[in-house]
């Protein structure tokens, strides 16, 4: 991936998370939530900063390291100092994000008319959040079932064909992963498509001549 890396997508979870309530009122209401199995709103929110650390450490730079080691980062309310922070590192992301989205889409318009109908298929109808359900690759062809209940497109699984294939990589472990982000390119035989997933994050790359897309 060019665009859509493992690294942006981390930081864009990053920016997900880095949110603050509204006012104090808020904050105290929240703070007499409690999950079906009595762990309390504070707990909920620090299991959810530990596992995230390593991440806010290597997106957020150093004034909020402070806050993210000793925990205090979304387990106290916010105060005027940290807020303005995070607005203003959250401000420079997005406009970041939407320097990456316009500089792929501007490359994509350049090569679409060059690309075959099916392959297309794959930018205008997104198959994000279809989980894998299947993969197999044989010398020159590779098969993928996504579950297509999930994406707003396909309404049943959706099988992905491709033929004479002429390079790939794939994860160890995409059964069961989500369909993030794709990028497509031109080859001078016929398309290079990336793949982004999740759970666990990795890359899948195809080049190849032809593409099938099938409903089931």
């Amino acid at each position: 991936m060019k665009y859509f890396t493992q690294n942006w997508y981390r930081e864009m979870q990053v920016n997900g998370f880095l949110t603050f309530p509204d006012s104090k009122e808020d904050w105290e209401e929240s703070l007499n939530w409690k999950n079906e199995d009595g762990t309390s709103y504070i707990e909920i929110l620090q299991a959810d900063l530990e596992w995230r650390k390593e991440d806010l450490l290597t997106f957020l730079p150093a004034p909020f390291h402070q806050y993210i080691l000793d925990g205090s980062l979304k387990t106290e309310y916010p105060s005027k100092e940290l807020r303005e922070m995070a607005e203003e590192w959250n401000e420079n992301y997005l406009s970041r994000r939407q320097i990456i989205r316009k500089q792929y889409m501007e490359q994509f318009e350049e090569i679409q008319e060059k690309l075959p109908s099916q392959v297309l298929e794959i930018h205008t109808k997104s198959l994000h959040d279809g989980e894998v359900l299947s993969i197999s690759a044989s010398e020159s062809t590779i098969t993928l079932i996504i579950a297509g209940t999930g994406v707003g497109w396909y309404g049943t699984n959706v099988k992905l064909t491709f033929s004479n294939v002429e390079k790939y990589s794939i994860p160890e472990q995409l059964e069961g992963s989500w369909w993030l982000y794709n990028e497509i390119y031109k080859t001078e035989t016929g398309f290079e498509l990336h793949v982004l997933f999740d759970y666990p994050l990795s890359e899948l790359m195809i080049r190849a001549r032809e593409l099938k897309i099938e409903t089931q």
